[in-house]
């Protein structure tokens, strides 16, 4: 029996890339850019009365120490910008890491201080000081050296990257960024519970304010029109039942909105619970440190428990909706919060905690947290309309698919006809 011939070698063939190999995350890059959008407002704020005293913008580098930095504004200004070196070490792997993503890490931190330094020269209502530069650029090293030996384990094989891949849809980095700065938007005093949003209240009772004098340009009699639709009429319900609404309405439409990036199987419930435990527990934390004499839960109101028990029943009801009616519901509760917000009248009360917060030891963050607050569910909203607007143009192009199969096929058969 002739033996059968041997099959001849096949050539090596280059070994397939592990799937767990490096990668790189879009969410630490998308939170790096946020961030350092976020310290160049609160740097800069209120962006007006520039003036050019004559002063060089590096002055600050040689001039003596400031007599007014205390303990607590030098822990700050280290603590301000760790996230900064951290998000800088995680944005740069897999191309950098190590030693020189921290390097880098430090020396983006000092560059980004050192500009905001420079041009608060020109700012009456800021001093630039080289304490700042030197404690923000000691902030990024730390931050990047704590992050450095963990960035592999963190975002190439690292529990959170599962967590995030398993519970999350891919496309979602923008709302889980969102998720990330919701409990931080609770911090600024406001008028009701979770009351975000009211940028439109705030420029609609600003004559000064440029939205407001270009709506006057555009509508002269917009003044007349305001007062006789009282943009806060005295005979509403009670300030409770009206907490109770936008409590509801803006927990509702958080949920909601964060139930649309998780996938159907991600353990939603656990997830909102622990979102919402750090809202109230950053809340109370921050009440404490702004009124160390008074209770850190004052602002819970029994209309803002009784909201945050109905509504948070209500969402793990509407938790096994379809996701379509889930983003609609949360588009709905959205607009309400932000309607409610702007038109509602004022807590008569709201204004004692607003006064104290920004008297206190946190003066140089009061409007950041406010703006935080006031453009949230606005872009919340946009990021559903989005989500829409991605599940359209797939639906689109599974019909153009699906009629290019048709009309092939419809070619194919009567090809076979001709051919018989």
């Amino acid at each position: 029996m002739v033996p059968a011939p041997t099959p001849p070698a096949m050539p090596p063939q280059a070994p397939l890339p592990e799937a767990n190999g490096p990668r790189h995350s879009p969410l630490a890059r998308v939170g790096l850019v946020c961030f350092t959008l976020l310290v160049v407002y609160a740097s800069l704020y209120p962006f007006s009365g520039w003036t050019d005293n004559g002063i060089s913008p590096f002055a600050f580098l040689s001039a003596p120490k400031p007599r007014y930095i205390t303990e607590f504004d030098l822990l700050t200004n280290v603590l301000g910008y760790c996230p900064f070196g951290a998000l800088a070490v995680l944005a740069l792997h897999p191309r950098v890491s190590g030693a020189r993503a921290t390097l880098i890490a430090f020396v983006a931190g000092a560059l980004l201080s050192g500009c905001m330094e420079a041009l608060q020269t020109w700012l009456p209502s800021r001093i630039s000081s080289n304490i700042d530069l030197i404690t923000n650029a000691l902030g990024a090293l730390l931050g990047g050296a704590v992050v450095a030996p963990f960035t592999s384990a963190l975002i190439d094989r690292g529990t959170l990257t599962q967590l995030r891949t398993a519970w999350f849809e891919p496309h979602a980095s923008f709302a889980i960024l969102l998720l990330l700065l919701w409990p931080f938007a609770q911090i600024f005093p406001q008028e009701h519970l979770f009351g975000m949003g009211g940028i439109v209240r705030e420029w609609l009772t600003d004559p000064d304010s440029w939205p407001m004098q270009v709506l006057q340009m555009l509508v002269p009699s917009l003044p007349a029109w305001q007062e006789s639709i009282g943009l806060r009429p005295d005979d509403m319900q009670s300030q409770q039942l009206l907490e109770t609404l936008v409590t509801a309405s803006s927990w509702l439409g958080t949920g909601l909105f964060a139930s649309i990036a998780m996938r159907r199987h991600a353990p939603m419930l656990r997830i909102l619970a622990g979102l919402l435990a750090t809202a109230l527990l950053i809340k109370a934390a921050v009440a404490e440190l702004q009124f160390p004499d008074g209770n850190a839960f004052n602002w819970l109101s029994e209309g803002g428990r009784f909201a945050l028990l109905t509504s948070s029943l209500a969402l793990a009801v509407l938790l096994y909706a379809p996701r379509w009616i889930r983003a609609v519901l949360a588009m709905a509760a959205l607009i309400t919060l932000v309607v409610l917000t702007n038109v509602l009248p004022s807590n008569p009360y709201a204004w004692i905690s607003e006064q104290g917060w920004r008297m206190g030891r946190f003066v140089h963050f009061n409007s950041l947290a406010q703006w935080l607050g006031w453009l949230w569910p606005f872009l919340a909203f946009c990021y559903v309309m989005w989500r829409f607007e991605q599940v359209s143009l797939r639906r689109h192009e599974r019909r153009k698919a699906a009629a290019a199969r048709r009309e092939a096929l419809k070619k194919t058969a009567e090809e076979t006809t001709e051919a018989q």
